[in-house]
Parts: C-alpha cells; structure tokens; sequence
C-alpha cells in the first residue's frame, strides 16, 4: 500500500469496495433538490435573490416556479433511488452528472440574458453545484468498484440475467 498517495489509500482500504459513495452522493442532491424545488415553487420571488444574488425579472415567477417543480421531482427520484440497486442507482448517477453537467452549461450560456450572476467559481452556488458534480462523478467510479458490477452483490444468489436463466429452466 502507497502510504504517499490518498487515491491508492482510498482503493488499498480493506472497506473502500464497500463504500457506497454515489448513494449518498444521491441522498444528498435528492434532499436539495427536494427543498430548492420546493421552495423555488412556492416562493421564488424570495428564493431567487437569496440563491442568485439579485431580484428576479418582473413576469419571471413562473419559468422559476416550473423548475422548481422539475427539481422537487427529480429530488425525490434521487431520494427514492437509495433503496434500489448498485446498477439502477449508476444509472440514475449518470442522469444526474448529465444533468448538472447541463445545468452548469446553461448558466454559462444564458445567465446574463437570464438577470443572474455570470458563472464564475468564485461565486458560492456555482462552486457548490460544481463540486457537487464533481462529487457525483467520482461516485459513479466508486460505485463501479462496488460489489454487483464486478463481483457478486452483497446477499445476492446472482444478477438478474443469470435469475432469468434459471427461472427458465426449472
């Protein structure tokens, strides 16, 4: 073991196949994305400025409360995915990095146009929503190192396939 490098420490450790960093990862979006959406739905002109630094657009409630609606939703998805499987939930993490992803080309693009700060990491909610894509890439490399993508699953008797195949037979 590299006592030098903290990734080959991370992998080296006897409990890191175990780890199950993307469902937390999720758990943890999926809370904020829960209570954002919510309060983005029911209180954006509030919201907006606590989130973005300035007021919003006269006659732009309700673009914010409609995304607030998606984000509520896909909150509880992400909340939802904690009791699924390894293979579901990386399914869902990539959904989710996809998304982030986008979201942070969006700002990019449309901020100005849009009343909001421009994206810079200097700026708190940007370097919040890029860390946490950060987090849920590196989730997603965990949770391929986890049991069920490589190795048998924790409890398991096999995939789902190889279930399929016997089923079949008998």
């Amino acid at each position: 073991r590299d006592e030098g490098s903290p990734i080959a420490n991370l992998v080296a450790h006897p409990h890191a196949r175990t780890m199950g960093l993307l469902k937390h990862a999720l758990t943890f979006i999926g809370t904020l994305f829960t209570v954002a959406g919510g309060a983005f739905m029911f209180a954006p002109a509030d919201v907006v400025p606590a989130v973005y630094g300035q007021a919003m657009k006269a006659g732009s409630a309700y673009p914010w409360t409609r995304s607030g609606t998606f984000e509520m939703a896909f909150g509880a998805l992400l909340l939802m995915s904690r009791s699924w499987g390894a293979e579901e939930r990386f399914k869902i993490g990539i959904v989710t990095l996809v998304t982030l992803i986008g979201l942070i080309y969006d700002v990019t693009q449309h901020a100005a146009s849009s009343g909001i700060n421009k994206f810079a990491l200097a700026d708190p909610s940007y370097a919040f929503v890029t860390a946490l894509t950060v987090v849920v890439a590196a989730g997603l490399v965990v949770n391929k190192m986890e049991p069920g993508i490589f190795e048998k699953d924790k409890g398991s008797k096999g995939t789902r396939k190889s279930t399929r195949v016997r089923t079949k037979r008998a």
